[in-house]
Protein backbone atom coordinates (compact mmCIF):
# COMPACT_ATOMS: atom_id res chain seq x y z
CA UNK A 1 0.00 0.00 0.00
CA UNK A 2 1.48 2.94 -1.30
CA UNK A 3 1.61 6.23 1.22
CA UNK A 4 -0.23 9.35 -0.27
CA UNK A 5 1.89 12.49 -0.63
CA UNK A 6 1.56 15.38 1.41
CA UNK A 7 -0.46 18.55 -0.45
CA UNK A 8 2.04 20.34 -0.10
CA UNK A 9 4.03 18.31 -2.32
CA UNK A 10 1.17 17.22 -4.65
CA UNK A 11 -0.08 20.50 -5.56
CA UNK A 12 2.15 23.62 -3.90
CA UNK A 13 0.42 26.20 -4.98
CA UNK A 14 -3.31 25.01 -3.60
CA UNK A 15 -1.03 24.29 0.25
CA UNK A 16 -0.05 27.49 0.23
CA UNK A 17 -3.46 29.08 -0.58
CA UNK A 18 -4.66 27.15 2.00
CA UNK A 19 -2.17 27.87 4.69
CA UNK A 20 -1.93 31.71 3.74
CA UNK A 21 -5.72 32.26 4.05
CA UNK A 22 -5.65 30.44 7.28
CA UNK A 23 -2.81 32.60 8.59
CA UNK A 24 -5.06 35.39 7.70
CA UNK A 25 -8.24 34.13 8.83
CA UNK A 26 -6.31 34.10 12.65
CA UNK A 27 -5.67 38.18 12.22
CA UNK A 28 -9.19 38.81 11.09
CA UNK A 29 -10.56 39.38 14.64
CA UNK A 30 -7.41 40.78 16.49
CA UNK A 31 -7.98 44.30 16.54
CA UNK A 32 -11.71 43.78 18.07
CA UNK A 33 -9.95 41.46 20.45
CA UNK A 34 -7.49 44.55 21.40
CA UNK A 35 -10.09 46.83 21.72
CA UNK A 36 -12.39 44.49 23.99
CA UNK A 37 -9.58 44.51 26.36
CA UNK A 38 -10.57 47.59 26.87
CA UNK A 39 -7.20 48.63 28.89
CA UNK A 40 -4.02 50.76 28.05
CA UNK A 41 -2.41 49.63 24.89
CA UNK A 42 0.96 49.18 26.16
CA UNK A 43 -0.20 46.94 28.84
CA UNK A 44 -1.91 44.76 26.50
CA UNK A 45 1.80 45.22 24.25
CA UNK A 46 4.07 43.67 27.94
CA UNK A 47 0.79 40.98 28.17
CA UNK A 48 0.62 39.75 24.56
CA UNK A 49 4.46 39.94 23.75
CA UNK A 50 4.90 37.56 26.63
CA UNK A 51 1.97 34.95 25.65
CA UNK A 52 2.91 34.66 22.12
CA UNK A 53 6.53 34.02 23.18
CA UNK A 54 5.10 31.14 25.46
CA UNK A 55 2.98 29.94 22.96
CA UNK A 56 6.03 30.25 20.30
CA UNK A 57 8.48 28.61 22.74
CA UNK A 58 6.76 25.38 23.65
CA UNK A 59 5.20 24.80 19.71
CA UNK A 60 9.22 25.16 19.35
CA UNK A 61 9.77 22.79 21.34
CA UNK A 62 7.02 19.86 20.62
CA UNK A 63 7.43 20.24 17.07
CA UNK A 64 10.28 22.08 15.83
CA UNK A 65 13.08 21.14 17.95
CA UNK A 66 15.26 19.74 15.26
CA UNK A 67 15.14 22.53 13.36
CA UNK A 68 16.19 25.70 15.83
CA UNK A 69 19.20 27.28 15.00
CA UNK A 70 22.32 27.35 17.78
CA UNK A 71 23.26 30.57 19.05
CA UNK A 72 25.32 31.74 17.26
CA UNK A 73 23.05 32.25 14.32
CA UNK A 74 20.40 33.90 16.69
CA UNK A 75 23.48 36.89 16.79
CA UNK A 76 23.91 37.04 13.12
CA UNK A 77 22.21 39.94 11.77
CA UNK A 78 19.38 38.92 10.16
CA UNK A 79 18.44 36.97 13.41
CA UNK A 80 18.75 40.31 15.32
CA UNK A 81 17.02 42.31 12.60
CA UNK A 82 14.26 40.07 12.89
CA UNK A 83 13.88 40.29 16.57
CA UNK A 84 14.38 43.86 16.27
CA UNK A 85 11.68 44.51 13.81
CA UNK A 86 9.09 41.99 15.47
CA UNK A 87 9.64 43.90 18.25
CA UNK A 88 8.95 47.60 17.40
CA UNK A 89 6.47 46.58 15.05
CA UNK A 90 3.98 45.01 17.34
CA UNK A 91 4.81 48.22 19.88
CA UNK A 92 3.82 50.52 16.77
CA UNK A 93 0.69 48.76 15.97
CA UNK A 94 -0.63 48.39 19.48
CA UNK A 95 0.02 52.56 19.94
CA UNK A 96 -1.43 53.37 16.91
CA UNK A 97 -5.01 51.25 17.65
CA UNK A 98 -4.60 53.34 21.16
CA UNK A 99 -4.54 56.55 19.05
CA UNK A 100 -6.43 56.21 15.85
CA UNK A 101 -9.49 54.04 14.49
CA UNK A 102 -9.23 50.41 13.65
CA UNK A 103 -10.05 51.59 9.97
CA UNK A 104 -6.91 53.80 10.08
CA UNK A 105 -4.44 51.53 11.67
CA UNK A 106 -4.79 48.84 9.28
CA UNK A 107 -5.62 50.86 6.09
CA UNK A 108 -1.96 52.55 6.51
CA UNK A 109 -0.41 49.08 7.32
CA UNK A 110 -1.45 48.26 3.60
CA UNK A 111 1.25 50.51 2.41
CA UNK A 112 3.89 48.03 3.88
CA UNK A 113 4.44 45.97 0.71
CA UNK A 114 4.81 49.07 -1.42
CA UNK A 115 7.25 50.57 1.18
CA UNK A 116 9.50 47.02 0.60
CA UNK A 117 9.32 47.31 -3.10
CA UNK A 118 11.05 51.56 -2.69
CA UNK A 119 13.54 49.51 0.02
CA UNK A 120 14.18 47.02 -2.40
CA UNK A 121 14.59 49.81 -5.30
CA UNK A 122 17.16 51.70 -2.82
CA UNK A 123 19.09 49.37 -0.86
CA UNK A 124 19.09 46.15 -3.48
CA UNK A 125 18.82 47.96 -6.86
CA UNK A 126 15.83 45.93 -7.60
CA UNK A 127 13.49 47.10 -10.64
CA UNK A 128 10.21 49.02 -10.02
CA UNK A 129 8.05 48.16 -12.68
CA UNK A 130 5.38 50.46 -13.60
CA UNK A 131 2.30 49.33 -12.55
CA UNK A 132 4.16 48.92 -8.83
CA UNK A 133 5.04 52.59 -9.34
CA UNK A 134 0.98 53.03 -10.26
CA UNK A 135 0.36 51.57 -7.10
CA UNK A 136 2.67 52.77 -4.91
CA UNK A 137 0.91 56.38 -5.94
CA UNK A 138 -2.18 55.25 -4.98
CA UNK A 139 -1.63 53.59 -1.99
CA UNK A 140 0.20 56.70 -0.43
CA UNK A 141 -2.36 59.19 -2.01
CA UNK A 142 -5.16 57.02 -0.22
CA UNK A 143 -3.46 57.12 3.00
CA UNK A 144 -2.99 61.34 2.24
CA UNK A 145 -7.09 61.40 2.11
CA UNK A 146 -6.88 59.36 5.88
CA UNK A 147 -4.22 61.63 7.12
CA UNK A 148 -6.38 64.54 5.77
CA UNK A 149 -9.51 63.27 7.81
CA UNK A 150 -7.31 62.95 10.94
CA UNK A 151 -5.88 66.55 11.71
CA UNK A 152 -8.88 67.54 12.65
CA UNK A 153 -9.80 64.82 15.02
CA UNK A 154 -6.52 64.38 16.98
CA UNK A 155 -5.74 61.09 15.41
CA UNK A 156 -2.59 62.28 13.32
CA UNK A 157 -0.09 61.07 15.93
CA UNK A 158 -1.98 57.06 15.94
CA UNK A 159 -1.71 57.58 11.95
CA UNK A 160 2.29 58.02 12.00
CA UNK A 161 2.58 55.00 14.64
CA UNK A 162 0.37 53.06 12.02
CA UNK A 163 2.42 54.62 8.87
CA UNK A 164 5.86 53.40 11.55
CA UNK A 165 4.66 50.34 11.87
CA UNK A 166 3.84 50.36 8.12
CA UNK A 167 7.91 51.05 7.61
CA UNK A 168 8.77 47.94 10.13
CA UNK A 169 7.20 45.14 8.55
CA UNK A 170 8.48 46.33 4.83
CA UNK A 171 11.93 46.41 6.52
CA UNK A 172 10.86 42.79 7.90
CA UNK A 173 10.02 41.34 4.14
CA UNK A 174 13.44 42.89 2.85
CA UNK A 175 15.57 41.42 5.37
CA UNK A 176 13.28 38.08 4.61
CA UNK A 177 14.81 38.81 1.01
CA UNK A 178 18.39 38.81 1.66
CA UNK A 179 18.28 36.82 4.52
CA UNK A 180 19.67 32.82 4.06
CA UNK A 181 16.74 30.14 4.25
CA UNK A 182 15.87 28.69 7.67
CA UNK A 183 14.14 28.26 10.87
CA UNK A 184 12.76 32.63 11.56
CA UNK A 185 10.09 31.34 14.28
CA UNK A 186 13.02 31.26 17.52
CA UNK A 187 14.37 35.33 15.93
CA UNK A 188 10.54 36.04 15.96
CA UNK A 189 9.99 34.60 19.41
CA UNK A 190 12.75 36.61 20.83
CA UNK A 191 10.78 39.37 19.10
CA UNK A 192 7.54 39.31 20.92
CA UNK A 193 9.80 39.20 24.64
CA UNK A 194 11.32 42.50 22.98
CA UNK A 195 7.74 44.04 22.57
CA UNK A 196 7.08 43.50 26.31
CA UNK A 197 10.63 45.04 27.29
CA UNK A 198 10.16 47.97 24.65
CA UNK A 199 6.52 48.66 26.30
CA UNK A 200 7.30 48.21 29.58
CA UNK A 201 7.97 51.37 30.76
CA UNK A 202 5.41 52.97 29.29
CA UNK A 203 2.65 50.96 30.84
CA UNK A 204 0.89 51.69 33.96
CA UNK A 205 0.37 47.57 34.02
CA UNK A 206 -3.19 48.30 35.93
CA UNK A 207 -4.41 45.18 37.05
CA UNK A 208 -6.22 42.59 34.90
CA UNK A 209 -9.65 40.84 35.33
CA UNK A 210 -10.10 37.05 34.15
CA UNK A 211 -11.93 38.32 31.30
CA UNK A 212 -9.09 40.98 29.95
CA UNK A 213 -6.65 37.91 30.76
CA UNK A 214 -8.25 35.76 28.40
CA UNK A 215 -8.68 37.98 26.07
CA UNK A 216 -4.50 39.06 26.17
CA UNK A 217 -3.71 35.12 25.98
CA UNK A 218 -6.44 34.77 22.64
CA UNK A 219 -4.67 37.90 21.07
CA UNK A 220 -0.83 36.87 21.53
CA UNK A 221 -1.00 33.02 21.86
CA UNK A 222 -3.06 32.05 19.60
CA UNK A 223 -3.79 35.02 16.91
CA UNK A 224 -0.81 36.76 16.93
CA UNK A 225 1.49 33.27 17.63
CA UNK A 226 -0.38 31.07 15.29
CA UNK A 227 -1.03 33.75 12.41
CA UNK A 228 2.39 34.70 11.90
CA UNK A 229 3.48 31.22 12.35
CA UNK A 230 1.51 30.12 9.16
CA UNK A 231 1.88 33.10 7.36
CA UNK A 232 5.93 32.38 7.51
CA UNK A 233 4.73 29.53 5.27
CA UNK A 234 2.38 30.27 2.99
CA UNK A 235 4.47 33.05 1.01
CA UNK A 236 6.82 29.95 -0.05
CA UNK A 237 4.45 28.18 -2.02
CA UNK A 238 2.86 31.63 -3.85
CA UNK A 239 3.59 34.36 -5.83
CA UNK A 240 3.84 37.44 -3.85
CA UNK A 241 1.02 39.13 -5.65
CA UNK A 242 -1.15 35.82 -5.05
CA UNK A 243 -0.12 36.52 -1.13
CA UNK A 244 -0.79 40.54 -1.44
CA UNK A 245 -4.29 40.09 -3.00
CA UNK A 246 -4.86 37.45 0.51
CA UNK A 247 -3.81 39.36 2.84
CA UNK A 248 -6.08 42.39 1.40
CA UNK A 249 -9.28 40.38 3.29
CA UNK A 250 -7.67 41.29 6.79
CA UNK A 251 -7.60 45.23 5.60
CA UNK A 252 -11.07 44.79 4.56
CA UNK A 253 -12.40 42.53 7.55
CA UNK A 254 -11.02 44.25 10.65
CA UNK A 255 -12.46 47.52 10.50
CA UNK A 256 -15.97 46.13 9.49
CA UNK A 257 -15.32 43.37 12.43
CA UNK A 258 -14.74 46.37 14.71
CA UNK A 259 -17.69 48.76 13.08
CA UNK A 260 -20.14 46.55 13.56
CA UNK A 261 -19.37 44.94 17.40
CA UNK A 262 -18.17 48.19 18.89
CA UNK A 263 -20.01 51.16 16.11
CA UNK A 264 -16.42 52.21 15.54
CA UNK A 265 -17.39 54.72 12.41
CA UNK A 266 -14.02 55.01 10.71
CA UNK A 267 -15.25 58.50 9.18
CA UNK A 268 -16.17 59.54 5.53
CA UNK A 269 -12.40 60.13 4.89
CA UNK A 270 -11.20 57.40 5.73
CA UNK A 271 -13.37 55.35 3.98
CA UNK A 272 -12.92 57.58 0.55
CA UNK A 273 -9.09 56.73 1.41
CA UNK A 274 -10.06 53.04 1.93
CA UNK A 275 -11.61 53.04 -1.31
CA UNK A 276 -8.45 54.53 -3.30
CA UNK A 277 -5.64 51.93 -1.20
CA UNK A 278 -7.62 49.11 -1.82
CA UNK A 279 -8.63 49.87 -5.71
CA UNK A 280 -4.83 50.50 -6.33
CA UNK A 281 -3.80 47.29 -4.72
CA UNK A 282 -6.28 45.34 -6.32
CA UNK A 283 -5.25 46.66 -9.67
CA UNK A 284 -1.78 45.81 -9.07
CA UNK A 285 -2.57 42.55 -7.62
CA UNK A 286 -4.14 41.35 -11.25
CA UNK A 287 -2.20 43.01 -13.30
CA UNK A 288 0.73 40.93 -11.37
CA UNK A 289 -1.42 38.02 -11.80
CA UNK A 290 -2.41 38.20 -15.64
CA UNK A 291 1.72 38.63 -16.23
CA UNK A 292 2.77 35.67 -14.55
CA UNK A 293 -0.17 33.75 -16.34
CA UNK A 294 1.40 35.01 -19.62
CA UNK A 295 5.06 33.74 -18.72
CA UNK A 296 6.07 37.32 -17.53
CA UNK A 297 8.22 38.52 -14.77
CA UNK A 298 5.95 39.23 -11.82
Amino acid sequence: MTTRAPLSTRNPQAYGFAVTVLGVLFFFPDVLVVRLIETDTMTVAVWRGVAAFVTTAIALGLFGRKDLPNWRDLFRWPSLAMIFLQGIGSVFFLASLGQTSAANALLILATAPFIAAMMSWALLRERIDTPTWGAIVGVFAGVGIIAAGSLGGGHLSGDLFALANAVAIASYYVVIRTAPNGNLMPSIALGYLLTSAIAYPFAPMEPLDLQQIALIALSGGVILAGGCFLLQIGPRYLPAAEVSMITMLEIIAGPLLVWVFLGENPGTKTLIGGCVILIAITAHTLIKLAQSQRGQPA
